[in-house]
Formats: structure tokens, sequence, C-alpha cells
């Protein structure tokens, strides 16, 4: 055990089991299959297709790694023909791509690039298939024309001997000039230039103005320095890994929508004939008599109207002079039928002139509203079970279908009475209120301006007691209305929110950790603090050597991060460190419920205790012989934990939009205070609260998926002085009569959110299986008997 202040670790454990962090630890799903393997050059590398079938979307984690570029697919079983799929240079830049089983549920696509390491983006299609586009990294360069470089001279190196400076009789050999441009090559491997340089001269040095030095030998003369080994050159300094910018616009990702269709065609009067017409011209002929017509070939009557009124004894519409026979006879129609059934000849031209019709028996009654005698008119009921009652309304009238509601409303008359008091006094007035029920008919109607609803016609009504709808009209549309009431009165989802709200206190916070060695032999083996150590051989191995260049590079390279985040190991240190904390005394759970939430409503966790944070005094001055009058109110608030939960939205692929508050006040302090006129102290004590609150907002989370809240610290710092009476009050002296304690305290609150959508339907057998025990069916028993 090793103290720390930080929050790491290794493994994880049962305190948060099936739970998953931001990026969340997904339930077990069933693997995909990978069936297909399409591989197409582009303008700037390869284009990889992997079709995949079954299963859920497969989780790639990608990684870069010298000149190779791998990305591994997890929950993904390979299932191709040939077994396994390699290709060597694909396209320009790209020497080797390979497609191989990991494990069972595993695969790995290996890219191998030319000189570099090439970029990759991954993509999702809509029909589950991966795409994988490689883009080859190329180092920019300016090459300079071969021709115009020029020679330089040749320099003259010399060697030491121990006779002196010997000059070598071997030229250098003749270096070409550099170019304006210079190739770069990668930070990575830096490749050090030595440019030769003939010994210059050596140079008299300047007269010294101070005369010369004639002392003795100094105490501490100058050491004689001597360099041995190769030259250390400093490792180069990695550039920042920044994130590549997307090579397009990418819009966010969108689910399945659940669509439901309903069949609008209009109703068709049905003649009972197999006749067609082989040919029929009429140009503005009335529509009655081209109606008669149609009805007399197929054996049928007509009765027609031209009333505007639709029922008895309502006025129709006015006509307009020149009008008459137009209306009488109904509106023109202009025919070139060929080779066309009766029937739908006779359905058409109703379609076009917007006539009403319905037919009973041989005849047939035709009109531009015919009233309900005429019209072949259904009534039906439904209870809703779901949607209120005045939301139905609202979506019928919104299509076109008329509603009356009835409303009842509370109406307060207030009257101002003048009253003359006795002599001597002022005139006063007194108010008489009066309190009375208005019923009121509101008539629901919606005029469009530019389309024709389609439920125009259809008459509504509902009871809100009952929850019931009632509708009046034509069969047809009164199965259009049916049918989507039938997609409105759904069930609202429900889900099950499970909060975990954990306070820790990091000033105990200890990181837990191994450490272990063994030996075989001559082979030592040594874990110490997550560092391990492996010596062969009886002598410890030194550095004597070993280049500078070999001590500075690194080994291996870091793991794939998806998302600028990397999750493999995270979310089990995690909370294997919150399992330790919990275990150890270092950090509590504060609460742990799981609320059942329905979509749009609100659940609240409250554990607190309320104290007194405040007075108020109000004093009411006297007159006369009347004393003042003071009134004193208490203010109260309420300490512990307050968790309210709301839930938004549940959609139809598994998201679940909610929000959270936590709020965790503690009693700080008391303080006394004295209230004014009373001149009392005692007992007149209020609370000082410490809150600790966050407000999430609104946030989106998958089926089963954990959210974690952390970083909610309190730092405090308290200092406590205590003292002897008057003697530690004198200075100086009274450090000697004083003491100081000073504690600090830092706790940190941590809030898990897991939540997990509940199966309503029918198939959902939850809550039936229960089997109580002996003692609890005992008492089932004993109830059921009285």
């Amino acid at each position: 055990m090793k103290p720390a202040q930080r929050l790491f670790g290794i493994g994880i454990s049962g305190l948060i089991s099936g739970a998953a962090l931001l990026m969340a630890t997904q339930p077990v799903i069933a693997a995909a299959k990978l069936t297909g393997v399409q591989v197409t050059p582009t303008a700037t590398g390869v284009k990889i297709v992997l079709q995949t079938k079954g299963g859920d979307r497969p989780q790639v984690f990608s990684v870069n790694r010298g000149n190779t570029w791998t990305a591994d697919l997890v929950n993904t079983q390979l299932q191709l023909s040939s077994g396994t799929f390699q290709k060597a240079n694909p396209a320009a830049g790209i020497s080797l791509i390979t497609v191989a089983p990991i494990d069972k549920n595993s695969v790995r696509v290996t890219v191998v690039g030319q000189g570099s390491s090439p970029t990759g983006q991954v993509t999702r299609s809509n029909d589950g298939n991966l795409t994988f586009n490689l883009t080859q990294a190329r180092v920019s360069a300016t090459r300079s024309d071969p021709k115009q470089a020029t020679a330089v001279k040749p320099a003259k190196f010399g060697r030491a001997t121990q006779q002196g400076t010997v000059q070598s009789q071997q030229p250098a050999p003749i270096l070409p000039a550099l170019p304006n441009a210079i190739a770069q090559a990668p930070p990575s491997s830096p490749i050090p230039a030595t440019t030769a340089q003939a010994t210059p001269a050596p140079s008299p040095a300047p007269a010294s103005p101070l005369p010369p030095f004639q002392g003795s030998t100094p105490l501490v003369p100058n050491p004689q320095i001597r360099v041995e080994g190769n030259t250390f050159t400093p490792p180069a300094p990695i550039p920042p890994n920044a994130p590549l910018p997307l090579p397009r616009a990418v819009a966010p990702p969108i689910g399945d929508i659940a669509v439901g269709q309903i069949d609008a065609s209009p109703s068709f009067i049905d003649l009972g004939t197999a006749e067609r017409v082989p040919r029929l011209v009429l140009r503005d002929a009335s529509s009655r008599e081209v109606l008669s017509l149609l009805a007399r070939s197929a054996g049928l009557n007509i009765v027609f109207t031209a009333d505007q009124a639709g029922q008895p004894g309502q006025p129709g519409q006015p006509q307009q002079p020149g009008q008459q026979g137009q209306a009488a006879d109904g509106p023109k129609v202009t025919l070139d039928i060929v080779n066309e059934p009766v029937q739908n000849v006779f359905n058409y031209v109703l379609q076009v002139t917007g006539l009403e019709a319905s037919r009973r028996g041989n005849t047939i009654f035709v009109g531009p509203k015919l009233p309900n005698s005429a019209r072949n008119v259904v009534i039906r009921s439904l209870r809703l079970n779901q949607i209120p009652v005045a939301s139905a309304l609202n979506f019928l009238v919104g299509l076109g279908a008329e509603s009356a509601i009835s409303r009842e409303r509370l109406v307060t008359s207030v009257n101002a009475v003048p009253v003359t008091q006795l002599q001597g006094a002022a005139q006063t007035a007194i108010t008489q209120t009066q309190t009375t029920t208005e019923q009121r008919v509101e008539v629901q109607r919606v005029n469009f301006t530019d389309s024709t609803p389609f439920l125009r016609g259809l008459q509504v009504s509902g009871d809100e007691r009952t929850n019931t709808v009632t509708l009046i009209g034509e069969a047809r549309k009164v199965e259009v209305a049916i049918g989507q009431l039938s997609q409105l009165d759904v069930r609202r989802r429900q889900v099950a929110v499970n909060v975990r709200v954990i306070d820790i206190d990091l000033l105990a916070l200890e990181r837990i950790g191994t450490s272990f060695s063994f030996g075989i032999n001559d082979t030592q083996v040594s874990n110490d603090g997550g560092i391990g150590f492996i010596n062969f051989g009886r002598r410890t191995p030194g550095t004597t050597g070993i280049s500078a260049d070999l001590t500075g590079s690194t080994i291996g390279t870091a793991t794939g991060i998806v998302n600028g985040f990397n999750n493999r190991g995270f979310v089990r240190d995690f909370f294997l460190q919150l399992q330790a904390a919990v275990t150890n005394g270092s950090a509590k759970i504060l609460t742990d419920p799981t609320l059942v939430v329905q979509e749009g409503q609100t659940s609240e966790v409250r554990l607190t205790q309320e104290v007194i944070t405040n007075f108020t005094q109000n004093i009411t001055g006297g007159t006369g012989n009347t004393p003042a009058t003071v009134s004193i109110t208490v203010q109260k608030a309420s300490a512990g934990l307050i968790l309210p939960v709301q839930v938004d939205r549940i959609d139809d692929n598994g998201f679940i939009s909610l929000s959270i508050a936590p709020s965790i006040a503690r009693p700080d302090q008391q303080v006394a205070i004295q209230l004014p006129g009373t001149g009392v102290i005692a007992n007149n004590f209020i609370t000082l609260l410490s809150e600790r609150r966050v407000q999430s907002g609104q946030f989106r989370l998958r089926d089963g998926q954990t959210l974690v809240l952390a970083g909610i610290i309190e730092d405090e710092d308290r200092t406590t002085v205590t003292k002897v009476p008057i003697l530690g009050d004198i200075p100086i002296l009274g450090a000697l009569f004083r003491r100081t304690d000073n504690q600090n305290r830092r706790r940190e609150v941590v809030v898990l959110v897991t939540p997990r959508i509940l199966d309503d339907s029918d198939r959902s057998a939850f809550g039936y299986s229960f089997t109580p025990g002996v003692e609890t069916q005992r008492v089932l028993q004993q109830q059921n008997r009285r």
C-alpha cells in the first residue's frame, strides 16, 4: 500500500459490475460476421470496405506503429471463404494489406505503408459496412537540379602524432553544394550532419592593460578535462500529435425512425356493374346530366340537389346573378373517355366536382353538401389508454375535424359598497365578493388557406372523465381518424435509473498496488510499483558501452486512443480505485437508489433534515396605550442530499435524454444572533450551510451506459484558536497560553448514473417470477385466509 493523492489503478471490481464510463462498457451482444473485403485505390491512397452482417456494430480501435496502420475490430468474427485476406501493392504508397483474426471474436486489419505510416479514417454506412479511408503521408520536399550544383573545394584534415601535426595526403571527397530548399527528414529520425572545416591558424591575443601576474602557484589549479567515448546527441523533440482535420463535414448520426402508414384514398360508390364506356366526349357539360347518364347505363336512379345548406331549415348560400342555371345543374365538367369502366367514370366526376354521394338500394343521392339523413353516417366511441382526450381532440381538429368543448370557470365579482360609520368617523368602503360558475361551449375549427383538410365534415367530441372520444361522420373519414389515434395512443416508456453518489476523502485516499519478486537459477524477476526488472546472469548489467541514442529512445507504442480517450484500461482502473476507497473507509456511498421514471417525468430523492438558517422580525408600532407587536418568523432549509432526476425523452433507438442536479448541503457552523428589541441572545442560533451542487444539463445515454460526474471538490482550510482567558490576550507572552489547530479537508463527490429501459410489452415477464420464502409464504397464506 502506497499513499497517493490521485485516482488511478488497475483492474475492476464488483462495485460497478456491468457499468460503463463516459464511453460506457456495453452489455454482452452478438458478434458481427465479416464476410467480404473490397479494396479500391483512390487518388490519395486506398479505400477498404468490410462487409458485415448480423450482430451489433463492431467497435474499432486503431493505432500507428512505425510504417504500419493497424485497426482491431472487437466483437467481430472473420468468415471469409479463403480464411484470411492479403493483397500486395494495392495502391501507390501502400505495400501490403492483410485481414486476419486475432481470436474467436476479434479481427485485425493491417496496412503497411512505404516509408511512413498511412493515416486512416473509419466511417460506417447505413447497411452496416465499415469503410477505411487510408491516406499515405508524404514528406514535402523541393529537389534541386543536379546540373546547377557547384563543387566545394576539398579541405585538408590533419591527424595528431607524437611529433606534431602532419597534413593528410589524401584529399577530402568533393561534396555537392547545398540547394536552396533542403528536404527535411521526419523529426522522429534525425540525421546528424558533420561539416569538414580546416583548422584555423591561431590569432595573436590582444595585449592586456594590466601588468602580468607575478604571484605563486594558485591554491586550486585549473583541472585537466578529457572527453572520451562518443559525443552525446540529445534526442529529437517529439512533435505534438494533433488530430488530422476531417476531410469533409460530417453530420451527426441519425437513428431509425418508426413510420406508420394509413391509406387515405377516398371512398368509392359501387354501381354494381361491369359496363365500360367505349367512348364519351363532352365539353362544359352539366355534372348532373353526366352523372344521370352514367347512372342510367348501370340501371340505377339518381337524386341530385344543388342546395349548399346541407341541413333542412338552414338557408343556402346566395347565388350570384346569371348563375342560377349553373347552380341548379351543378358545376360544369369536360370529359374525353375511351374504354373505361362506368363505375370509375362516375367516381371520377364526383372527385373532380367535389360533390358528395351515397347509395341506398338502387338510388344514389348527389349534392354539394348532403344532409345527415342522406349520408352514410357512422358513430364510433374510442376509450383512449394513454393520450389525454384534450390532446386527441386538438390533433383531430388540426386534420380538419370540428369539436365543441364545454368548459366551466369560476367568475369572481367584487363590488364596493360605501358605508358611513358613527358621527365623527371617516367614511370607509366595504367590498362584497361574489363567486359564480360560468359554463361556456367552445367550438374548435381550423381554416387553412392553401390546403383542404382531409377530415373536413367529421365531428368529434370528448369526455374527460372517461377519457373517451366520439367520432361522427362518413365511414371512410372515421376509419382514418381511428387509425391516427391508434398510432398516438402509445405507452410512454419507463426507465430504471440507478444513481450512486459517493463522497471521497481525497486526503485519506491510498493507492493500491502489488510488488513481488522471484528467481529461477540465474534469472531474477522483480516487479515494484508497476515497474518490472528481469536480470539474466549473476551480474547486473550496467550502461557502459550503450550509446546515448539507445538509452534516450522509447520502447513500444502507446495503445490506440479512440476519440481522444484511452478507454481500455481507464474504466477498470477508475472503478477499482472507487471500490478500494469504499472498502478501506476513505469513501462512503451516500445513496444508491434505483428510480423508475416515466418519460417526461421527474423523480427526486431527499435525504435531508431541516435546520434554522435565519430569523425574520416584524415590528408593528402601537398607538396610545397599545404596545408594539413583535412577530418573529423562522426560516428553515434542508441539510442533506437532494437528488432530482428528470427524464425528458426515450427514443425508439434506445437513447435516453435526461438531466440530474445533485445537491449536498451540510451544517458548517452555528452562529448566535441577538434579535433587536428583545435583548435575548440565548437559544437564538442559526446554522450556516456548506453546499455542493452540480447541474448536469440535458445529456443523452444509451440503454445500459454509465455516466460519471466527477470533479465536485470541496477544499476547506479551518484554523481553530483556543486560549486561556485573559492570559491568552497578553502580547508576546500570550502565545504560551494559546493553541492553534489547522485542519485541511479535501472531499470529492462522484455521481454514477446508469439508466436501463424497461420492457413494457406483453412478452415481458418481469415481476411475475417472484418466489417467496418460507416465512413470507406463511404470512401471505395467513392474509388469504382472512
